[in-house]
C-alpha cells in the first residue's frame, strides 16, 4: 500500500517522521511529497545532511502547496510514470502542526472538541477537492486508466498538537542522542516539568494562546531548545549546545514508540488508528 505523506513544518516531518511511521506501518510505503528540498545554489558545495533547507508551510499554505503538489503529479507524463512504477498512491496523508490554532473561537486541540472536528474536516474537504481539481484536466483515456487501477485514495489528515515534539514528550523514555546524556536527559525533564510548567501526561494540550497572533503563547519546541542549555548550565558545562530542531527532533522521532505515544497523545491516536483501518 502506497502511502503519499504531505507534512506541514520543516526538518523533523521530513526525515524522522517519515522512519517513524514507516517502522509502525512496515507493511505500507511511505513517499514524502511534502515539505520539499529547497534547491541549492548552484555552485554551492552540499550541505551537511542536516542544514539542507527545507520549505516549510503549515495551515493554507500547507493546503495550497498540497493542491499546486497534486496537479503536478496528476499531470499526463507523471501519471504515466507512476503507473509504470505501481506507485499511485492508495492513501494520502496530511499531517500539520495545530500551534494551538482555534477554530469560530473553538480549541483544536482536544479529540472531541467543536474546534477539532472542523478544522479536520476542513482539511479532508480541501485536498478532496484539489484531488478532483487535478484531475479533471485528464483526456478519458487517461480518467478510463485511473478507474481501471481503482485509483480513489483515502484522505487521512493528523495534527500534531502543539508540535511533533509533543509525541517526543509523550515517550521521553525513549529521548536517546548521544548529544544528550542520560543525566542530562533527567535535569531537561524535570527543568520541563519545574519552570516551563509542561504537563507531561498531557502533552498536546501545552502552549496557551495567544489571541493576537492566532498561534501558541509558549512554544514547545523553543522550551525544549531551553531545557537543553539550562540543563548543561546546572552542570557548568562551559559552552552548552542547543538542542537542534532540525537535527534532534528528526533524529528522535525515530526511536520513539508510536503505542507508547498514543497513550498519552488523543490526537496522535486517532490518526494512528485512521492509519490501522486502512490495512483491514
Amino acid at each position: 500500500m502506497v502511502i503519499w505523506l504531505f507534512a506541514g513544518g520543516g526538518p523533523p516531518e521530513y526525515s524522522g517522521l517519515v522512519k517513524l511511521l514507516q517502522k509502525e506501518f512496515p507493511d505500507y510505503h511511505f513517499e514524502r511529497k511534502l515539505p520539499e528540498l529547497a534547491q541549492k545554489p548552484i555552485g554551492k558545495p552540499n550541505r551537511d545532511a542536516h542544514e539542507v533547507k527545507v520549505k516549510a508551510t503549515t495551515g493554507p499554505v500547507l493546503l495550497k502547496a498540497i493542491s499546486e503538489s497534486l496537479s503536478f503529479l496528476l499531470t499526463r507524463k507523471s501519471l504515466e510514470d507512476l503507473l509504470l512504477k505501481g506507485s499511485l498512491c492508495d492513501a494520502i496523508l496530511v499531517i500539520d502542526d495545530l500551534d494551538c490554532r482555534r477554530w469560530d473561537g473553538s480549541v483544536c486541540n482536544e479529540i472531541q472538541s467543536p474546534g477539532f472536528l472542523q478544522i479536520q474536516n476542513h482539511y479532508v474537504q480541501q485536498v478532496t477537492l484539489s484531488l478532483d481539481k487535478a484531475k479533471n484536466p485528464l483526456d478519458e483515456r487517461m480518467k478510463n486508466r485511473l478507474d481501471e487501477v481503482q485509483f480513489n485514495p483515502k484522505i487521512i489528515v493528523g495534527f500534531a498538537s502543539p508540535e511533533i515534539e509533543s509525541w517526543i514528550i509523550a515517550d521521553w523514555g525513549n529521548f536517546h542522542h548521544r548529544d544528550f546524556p542520560k543525566h542530562q536527559r533527567i535535569r531537561m525533564r524535570q527543568w520541563l516539568r519545574d519552570m516551563a510548567q509542561l504537563d507531561f501526561d498531557n502533552p498536546e494540550l501545552y502552549g496557551g494562546f495567544n489571541a493576537q497572533k492566532g498561534v501558541c503563547q509558549v512554544k514547545l519546541s523553543e522550551q525544549i531548545v531551553e531545557a537543553s542549555i539550562q540543563a548543561q548550565i546546572s552542570e557548568g558545562v562551559p559552552q552548552p549546545s542547543r538542542y537542534n530542531k532540525g537535527q534532534h527532533s528528526s533524529e528522535i522521532l525515530e526511536k520513539i514508540s508510536g503505542q507508547r505515544v498514543q497513550e498519552i497523545c488523543p490526537l496522535f491516536k486517532a490518526m494512528y488508528q485512521s492509519l490501522q483501518r486502512l490495512g483491514n
